[in-house]
Order: structure tokens, then sequence, then C-alpha cells
């Protein structure tokens, strides 16, 4: 996937994103949780073609078993073109997910768990859970005995996937949990409080402020880390046109830079936040102090940075060689 179609990708998934989170707090029922998307969705859609009539119902329970039979159907063109593997079985697995799942979404008076509102959220993890462990291992399989240059492309492939998550980190966790918060307070907070013995307006800004720069903090990092994804891409792209070009070096050596400044920005924003909520306390009505630890940050950027150091070794030994020669 080029870098400009990756950006198109990117982009219709944030706009997606954003849409869902504002449906989410305008429609009730419809979008109560992103991993029973689209779930949910069908299960409505079927729900009210199969109340429709006889016809109605007769073409509803066909798109059940259909929709439900997609994966087994991607098992048999696997088959077909002599591609699958064991792990593939688990596509037949996943199809009876689906009959679940779809199910209850279609019957959601049926879902008999113990916490109320969990269950299309339970269901919905479900499946993506096994759907993406499915995926991962088959990667994993797949790439296992292959060559430099074909782990080259995978590992390209994945940070361009990679970006996709970090793009539903900012639009869709992070944005949903701004949005959330905010109804929250407001829910919460009537806007009057008593002070010795008086009523008095509370005033709600401070707070608000607060949400919104403690959203912009916690984006930051998954904002960095694209911008690290892409250069990582252009890495990957220079060291198979060349390792030994003064290219990969200079984008290695940028890389490791700027991994490590990302991780001085997001530890130090952390903490800055947290003094500025110790400081403003008194005024605010919901406070979010985070300890950051980032060990496997830490591990990651030393690993680049030996990384560089090593492509610049390489090339150095390369050019005395040529000398030699």
């Amino acid at each position: 996937m080029k870098e400009k179609h990756l950006l198109t990708l990117l982009s219709i998934e944030a706009a997606a994103c954003v849409l869902f989170c504002i449906l989410q707090r305008s429609v009730s029922g419809f979008f109560s949780t992103i991993v029973a998307f689209p779930f949910e969705q069908l299960g409505v859609g079927l729900r009210a073609l199969s109340l429709s009539g006889g016809a109605g119902n007769a073409a509803a329970i066909l798109f059940y078993v259909l929709l439900s039979l997609i994966p087994a159907g991607i098992w048999l063109i696997l088959k077909k073109k002599q591609k699958t593997m064991p792990i593939d079985f688990t596509l037949f697995l996943l199809s009876v997910l689906l009959f679940v799942v779809l199910y209850y979404m279609i019957n959601p008076g049926l879902m008999g768990f113990a916490v109320p509102g969990t269950g299309k959220w339970s269901l919905g993890s479900t499946f993506y859970s096994v759907l993406l462990g499915y995926l991962l291992i088959r990667a994993l399989l797949k790439y296992r005995n292959a060559g430099a240059k074909k782990l080259q492309e995978g590992l390209w492939l994945l940070l361009g996937a990679v970006n996709i998550v970090l793009v539903y980190g900012i639009f869709g966790q992070e944005l949903g949990s701004l949005l959330l918060n905010l109804e929250t307070v407001q829910k919460g907070n009537t806007g009057i409080t008593l002070s010795d013995g008086f009523f008095a307006y509370s005033n709600l800004n401070t707070t608000y402020l607060f949400l919104f720069l403690r959203f912009v903090i916690r984006i930051l990092p998954y904002v960095l880390n694209i911008i690290i994804v892409f250069l990582a891409r252009r890495l990957l792209t220079a060291m198979r046109e060349d390792l030994y070009r003064e290219e990969s070096v200079k984008t290695a050596d940028k890389l490791a830079r700027f991994c490590m400044w990302t991780l001085i920005v997001t530890i130090g924003l952390d903490a800055g936040f947290n003094l500025l909520q110790l400081f403003f306390q008194r005024q605010l009505y919901q406070m979010d102090y985070v300890v950051t630890v980032p060990v496997f940050s830490l591990a990651f950027v030393l690993a680049v940075l030996l990384f560089a150091r090593y492509i610049r070794e390489m090339q150095r030994l390369k050019a005395d060689n040529d000398l030699f020669i």
C-alpha cells in the first residue's frame, strides 16, 4: 500500500470514527459501542425486516444465514486456491460465532448477562478477539520461513496496519472518551453547589478546559507514533533499494532521534499535566492522574538507536572494504 493510498484510508477511517462517536451520543440504542459495529446495526436491520411480514421474515432468515457463513465461504475460496493452512479452520469457529452474535443482536431481549448493558460489548469483543488472533497467527505462520525481502514487505504492511489502529485510538477511543466525560460532568453537576450554607453556581469551564487539554495530551503520543510508523516504512523502502546508501543511514538516524524525543515529550507532558491538575484541583470536578512508566517504549527507543548504529557501522565497513578492494 503506497503512502498516498494509506493516507486516504486513514482519512476515511478518521471521518468514520468521528461520525460514529457523534451518533453514539445522539442516537440511543443503535450505536452503543464501536466493538459491536456492524453487528448491532445488522441486527436492527434484520429485526425490522423480519417484522415487516412473511416475505420479509424469510428474507431476514436468508440474509442471517448468508452473513454468518461468510468466514466459511472464505475458507472454501482459500481451499480452491490451495492456500489453506491448519489455522484456517478457525474460520468455521468465526462462522459459528457470527450465528450467535447476530442472533442476539437481532433479539437483544434474550441477552442474559449479569451486568446490564454489557451484552453487545461482550459479543463484539469476543468476535473481534478471535478474528484478530486468527489473522495475527496466520501472518506469523506465513512469514516464519520467509526470506529477508519477504519479511521486509510483511513488516511494511504490518506498520500500515499499526497506523490504522493508532487512528482508531485517536478518533474512536480517545474522542469517544472525551465526549463521554463531557456528558458525565455536565449531567453530574447541576451547576449549583452549597458553599458555607449558601447556594452558589458551579463554574464547569475549567473542568471542560482540562478535559480538552487531557484529550490533546493523550492523543499526542498517537500522532507522534503515526509519524514514527511513516518514517519506519520509509526506512524499509530505502533498505529494500540499498541498505548501504546514505539515504538509508540518514533515515535510520532520523527515526532514532524522533523516537527518543517522542518518549521525552510524552513523559514530560504527563508529568506537567499532573502538576496542573494539582494546582487547579479546587476548580476541577473530574481529574485523571497518570503515572507513566514507559518500559516497552524505552526498550523500543533503545532498539531503534541500536539498529541505527548498526546501519551506520555496516556502511562504514562497506566503505572500508570498497577502498581496500
